[in-house]
């Protein structure tokens, strides 16, 4: 088996088995989309790390606070949760009672995982409508310092939404491994 640099430099972990079931296109686009989203997720959350410590030091030592990055934060971190969320459904993150299917037959339990997909896809749609319902209501409104129209931050809401429910549609097709397994246990 070949080892690529990063698995020589950090030992201790292991990459990922490969998942060989068959995919269809439009899934395995999806998964780069995710994987896509994953990374500009890592990299606004950096950055963010970055301009927090540089609103501390120009508040605390220089004595001139940054007057816009609080709202940069405090929007990118809006942003970074709803997409966030979507990518949580797909790898099956989204916090769960397990116990049911600890010990519910295979058949009940994969049943019970169906009907929770299904609530999950109506609860997705329901917040897509309220959110792009209220973006439209603060589509006037700007923020204080960014001066950024604010229906740009609560678009995050059916942004987000869109994307957990895509992914939850693709979860009821192609499960993510631990899933399958958990349901075969």
């Amino acid at each position: 088996m070949k080892h690529s640099a990063s698995e020589e430099a950090l030992p201790g972990l292991r990459p990922v088995q490969e998942d060989h079931r068959p995919r269809w296109a439009v899934i395995r686009w999806i998964d780069r989309l995710n994987e896509l989203v994953l990374n500009i997720l890592a990299l606004t959350l950096g950055v963010l790390a970055l301009l927090g410590i540089a609103q501390v030091i120009a508040r605390y030592i220089i004595g001139s606070p940054l007057t816009w990055s609080e709202e940069v934060i405090r929007f990118a971190l809006i942003w970074s949760v709803f997409l966030g969320a979507g990518i949580v459904v797909r790898h099956g993150m989204l916090v769960a009672v397990e116990a049911i299917y600890l010990v519910a037959p295979s058949k009940l339990a994969r049943a019970i995982g169906f009907i929770s997909l299904g609530i999950s896809g109506f609860f997705w749609v329901v917040l897509m409508y309220y959110g792009w319902t209220v973006r439209g209501m603060v589509g006037s409104l700007m923020s204080g310092s960014l001066e950024l129209p604010m229906s740009i931050v609560y678009l995050a809401i059916p942004a987000g939404a869109a994307l957990a429910l895509i992914n939850t549609i693709v979860v009821a097709i192609d499960p993510p491994e631990q899933v399958i397994t958990q349901a075969a246990s």
